[in-house]
């Protein structure tokens, strides 16, 4: 019985700005009674499109100084430009690093020193897929946008 394979709630919050809420998943988790989110203050963090811009146009950027440097000076911007290729899994992770397992303290189903390494390995999978779910659906809508 997994309660915790939910696809997390998101919502916009301004022009550029979503929330993701972990709502759905500060209940059914039995070691979340000691968390410092819970029902009342559930855990969420922000997205920002520009953000999510800004790093995709530092990847691409740092790619084509890369392919600069390779490619034949006869290559075209517009050649180069089709060869890069901007993984945005990548900066999913980080957000996922910075964001939200930075705050173990309060999200106890996270954390290692507190909770069966197991168990936490399990949940952490199962929050990072919905995470990246829900990350995909929201650089969607940026792209939008943009």
């Amino acid at each position: 019985m997994n309660l915790l394979s939910k696809i997390l709630s998101y919502s916009i919050i301004g022009l550029e700005d979503y929330l993701i809420s972990f709502e759905s998943y500060c209940s059914p988790c039995d070691i979340q009674k000691f968390c410092k989110y819970g029902k009342a203050e559930p855990f969420t963090i922000t997205i920002n499109c520009g953000d999510l811009n800004r790093a995709k146009e530092k990847i691409k950027f740092d790619q084509l100084q890369k392919l600069q440097k390779k490619e034949d000076v006869s290559v075209t911007y517009e050649e180069l430009i089709k060869k890069v290729k901007i993984n945005v899994q990548n900066i999913f992770s980080q957000i996922w690093k910075d964001k939200v397992k930075a705050h173990k303290e309060e999200i106890r189903c996270l954390d290692t020193r507190k909770v069966d390494a197991m168990l936490v390995t399990q949940q952490g999978q199962d929050w990072w897929q919905d995470f990246n779910t829900t990350m995909k659906e929201i650089n969607h809508e940026c792209e939008k946008i943009m």
